[in-house]
């Protein structure tokens, strides 16, 4: 790690308040809204009114005492129904997206004017094992549209990346990528040890490296960088370059970007460069966010129409021929609250 003495002690700073001695307080992130019982008979809830304004709206959802949840129905105030065929390739992440045990919705686009909300209680794998819910926790949070938008990152680095990346570089590039300005608010080493998923929806390895680190700020996110990731497959063990559990991030377990040095491949070989991690972080980042693939492996689109297939958040960034973002994908991380003033 090569961070200039000035930047070491910003970081120290946010980390732990090392620079000076006082302590603030973290601010209140989100409102309470609702709490709401699951309906035994039809498995779902009463509809949650959702109050309209003009600023950025989200929405955090718990499961009680715990389990899985996926929005039932979100009504807009015309009365128009957004999920009357959730199943439908061009549908929005938000509306089908399983919650496991809690997420984070956020209000742009055609949900800006959504007036109600239900949730159903599912499942959290497909041998439909596990306690259900029985009731669900609705918050939100309200926020200004930031003026210079950025976003707080704090990193965590594996032994043997962490002496070879530069941590105030790395930040300028993912930054350049998302147009965004990045703030390293701490840096904390864990093992180098492979994450093996068990399947597409087994967060419990990427969960434990979390668990283990100190407390930070809602609003901060955890991106880990180093470990090789590993998902079990009908094929066997498949390499992941990347992963995000939630789109869009910000509640639930696992709550953070998984990036895998780009060697995994190869025994002994040296990390990637930081170049091709700050991308691979960025696309995952913008995962985090909200975005998904323009278009994915059996040809379906995600729902923005001016979505370019060739920049930043193609399913294989390494290979995409540009950067940055359309204007659509930008409207839309700019929505997430996590994206505030820097």
């Amino acid at each position: 790690m090569k961070p200039s003495s000035a930047f070491l002690c910003a970081v120290i700073a946010a980390a732990i308040a090392g620079c000076n001695s006082e302590h603030a307080s973290e601010p209140v992130l989100w409102t309470p809204l609702a709490s709401v019982s699951v309906d035994s008979g039809p498995g779902s809830t009463s509809a949650v009114a959702v109050p309209l304004d003009n600023l950025r709206r989200a929405l955090r959802v718990s499961a009680q005492p715990q389990g899985c949840l996926q929005v039932s129905s979100a009504i807009s105030v015309t009365g128009e129904e957004l999920i009357a065929d959730p199943a439908a390739s061009d549908a929005d992440i938000w509306r089908t997206t399983k919650l496991h045990q809690a997420g984070l919705l956020v209000l742009e686009g055609v949900a800006a004017e959504l007036s109600h909300i239900s949730f159903a209680a599912v499942p959290c794998d497909t041998a439909a094992t596990g306690m259900l819910p029985t009731s669900v926790r609705v918050e939100s949070r309200l926020s200004e549209l930031p003026t210079n938008p950025g976003l707080k990152l704090r990193l965590v680095l594996s032994q043997a990346i962490s002496a070879e990346l530069d941590a105030e570089l790395l930040a300028q590039l993912i930054g350049f990528e998302l147009q965004l300005d990045m703030a390293i608010t701490g840096v904390e080493v864990i093992a180098d040890t492979d994450l093996i998923m068990q399947s597409q929806a087994d967060f419990s390895p990427l969960a434990a490296i979390l668990a283990l680190l100190p407390t930070k700020a809602q609003d901060t996110i955890d991106l880990v960088i180093g470990p090789c990731l590993l998902q079990q497959t009908s094929f066997g063990l498949q390499q992941l370059a990347g992963f995000t559990p939630r789109i869009p991030g910000g509640a639930g377990p696992a709550d953070g970007v998984f990036v895998a040095r780009t060697s995994c491949g190869f025994a002994g070989a040296p990390p990637g460069t930081v170049n091709e991690i700050a991308r691979l972080a960025a696309h995952e980042i913008g995962h985090y966010l909200g975005l998904a693939h323009p278009e994915e492996l059996d040809g379906s689109k995600d729902d923005l129409a001016s979505t370019s297939t060739h920049n930043l958040m193609h399913r294989v960034p390494l290979a995409a021929t540009a950067t940055g973002l359309t204007s659509e994908q930008r409207s839309r991380i700019l929505a997430h609250p996590f994206v505030t003033e820097l």
